[in-house]
């Protein structure tokens, strides 16, 4: 049994929910929204971070980390994984890809104290990171995909996760990009990622 610890809105638990639902596991979803939720979860990793899963007598508290091991338990299904020099390609995708959605967010709960970019050079900084790494990620893209394997991997699910948080927390433009909204546009029809949406 996969006992999951997040919420219903982060791009990293969507990520755990989406890579369940491909490989059709049970999972129970504990919301850390809630108050319940958050004292479970401050009890179970000194870090208070989500997701956080417990899986058999495993405790895991990175969203890397979560994927590897239920990929190591039950396979990968039809998620594209890359092979030989295209792994470190990947991975720097999806690094960077992680690395603006977590800037993205810092500058989105700050901004709920009234701290905005104007006000803070980390914020400031915080927000043109986010504007380089997408101008390199969007270069990337090549027909709604990273490479010609028309399969989603994980820098693709790391990506609409991404920018659909961005997008759902008005934390970036990105119905403006018209590379980013075909990209949301073209993957919304699967039905693992309408399954997971943000709520």
């Amino acid at each position: 049994m996969i006992r999951l610890y997040g919420s219903f809105t982060s791009p990293f638990v969507r990520r755990i929910r989406f890579v369940a639902q491909k490989l059709e596991l049970t999972y129970e979803q504990i919301d850390t929204m809630t108050e319940r939720g958050q004292e479970e979860l401050r009890k179970r990793t000194p870090i208070w971070k989500v997701p956080y899963v417990e899986m058999d007598d495993l405790k895991i508290w990175d969203s890397h980390a979560i994927i590897d091991c239920i990929f190591g338990k039950y396979g990968t299904g039809s998620i594209r994984i890359p092979v030989g020099e295209e792994r470190w390609r990947e991975s720097n995708l999806i690094h960077a890809i992680d690395a603006a959605v977590e800037s993205a967010i810092n500058v989105f709960y700050l901004g709920k104290d009234g701290i905005l970019p104007s006000q803070s050079a980390y914020l400031k900084k915080q927000t043109d990171r986010v504007d380089s790494i997408l101008k390199w990620v969007r270069a990337e893209l090549r027909e709604n995909f990273f490479t010609g394997d028309k399969r989603i991997g994980l820098s693709e699910l790391a990506l609409y996760t991404s920018l659909d948080w961005m997008r759902f927390r008005d934390a970036y433009p990105v119905n403006e990009d018209p590379v980013f909204k075909d990209f949301l546009d073209f993957h919304a029809s699967n039905e693992d990622f309408r399954n997971t949406e943000p709520v």
